[in-house]
């Protein structure tokens, strides 16, 4: 089912990316998802919480560090929105640094915390999720046939690399859902095969099932244009709603909905997916956790792709003009979705 030399993936955002290295792709790299305007004060890139992880990274203060992401993973702690604030956590502790130097320095910064406290599995697991990124660096953002040999070797080096130090961290003690986030990118890249990549799935939702990251990642890795068959991703969304079950699992089912139906012109998966069961996980999971700028244009972007003139309304309203430039890619399609939604009251 698999592509064979899979590339990288992005998780500066939630949404999944990668190329393969034998068919040409699209390969735009993903912008983070921030609103043009009216930015939300629990914005990842920018809030007290990132602030205070790098201080403490930037002063060595790994115990610090250690306690805070032990603490996250045992209350399962959520930012507005919902968001895991682990997933924050390494968000950044990665910092988003694209050069060679810089991303050595990090990494040997990183392996100091590891040689410190050698029994934490947070710096490992940070260590690999960066190499992922440092892998996509040497790849380039080109199309697949535009990559050097050497940015291919680069690319395959560095996922090896993020391999070994993932096999290494599952000997601790102490395990991070994020651990199965990272190796299923490396099981990604290295084309492993269906079953292997389906038992790691598994693993990673016994371990953790409300973690969305690895639905968003499974949905995707299943979409026709990655390998998968027609229909099997909104199966699978279905399938993995439904052994969640309750508000958990509708929350899944809007999550799952965002990855297959994509931040794109085409419709796949519109006509397939349940749409009043994405809007009751969109309202449980803010019911719980407020809503954000980011999940309101959404919502709004898939009652605009389901035709729900109605809602998609309600959304626009409470927006404004605080569009995010990671759902609609430009100000254009935006206005052409709200000027549809109020021509349609």
């Amino acid at each position: 089912m698999f592509v064979s030399k899979c590339a990288a993936l992005f998780l500066l955002t939630p949404v999944l990316f990668f190329v393969s290295k034998p068919i040409p792709a699209q390969t735009e790299k993903p912008s983070v998802s921030s609103p043009v305007s009216g930015e939300d004060e629990t914005d990842l890139r920018g809030n007290e919480l990132t602030r205070a992880i790098r201080a403490d990274l930037a002063a060595e203060k790994f115990e610090n560090l250690d306690r805070m992401a032990a603490a996250f993973r045992a209350q399962k702690s959520r930012l507005k929105g919902g968001e895991w604030k682990l997933s924050a956590f390494y968000d950044a502790l990665d910092d988003s640094k694209d050069t060679d130097e810089e991303i050595q320095k990090h990494i040997a910064l990183l392996n100091r915390w590891i040689a410190q406290r050698p029994e934490s599995i947070t710096p490992r697991v940070a260590v690999a999720f960066t190499l992922h990124r440092w892998a996509w660096v040497a790849r380039g953002n080109g199309m697949a046939d535009s990559v050097t040999p050497q940015g291919w070797k680069l690319f395959e080096e560095r996922i090896e690399q993020s391999r070994k130090v993932l096999e290494a961290a599952a000997k601790l003690r102490e395990k991070c859902p994020v651990w199965y986030s990272d190796m299923m990118i490396v099981g990604l890249a290295q084309d492993w095969d269906a079953s292997r990549m389906k038992k790691l799935y598994e693993q990673a939702v016994q371990f953790e099932p409300e973690y969305y990251d690895f639905y968003k990642k499974r949905a995707t890795l299943l979409l026709p244009k990655w390998g998968g068959e027609s229909g099997e991703a909104v199966a699978f969304a279905k399938e993995a709603a439904d052994n969640l079950g309750g508000e958990a699992g509708d929350e899944i089912y809007f999550h799952i909905a965002i990855s297959i139906i994509g931040h794109n012109g085409k419709n796949y998966g519109v006509h397939k997916m349940d749409w009043p069961r994405i809007q009751k996980g969109y309202e449980a999971l803010t019911a719980k956790y407020e809503s954000t700028n980011s999940l309101k244009n959404e919502i709004a972007f898939l009652a605009w792709k389901f035709q729900d003139a109605a809602y998609a309304k309600q959304q626009f309203a409470l927006i404004g003009d605080h569009w995010n430039r990671g759902v609609w890619k430009d100000r254009e399609r935006f206005d052409q979705a709200r000027d549809w939604a109020q021509g349609h009251s």
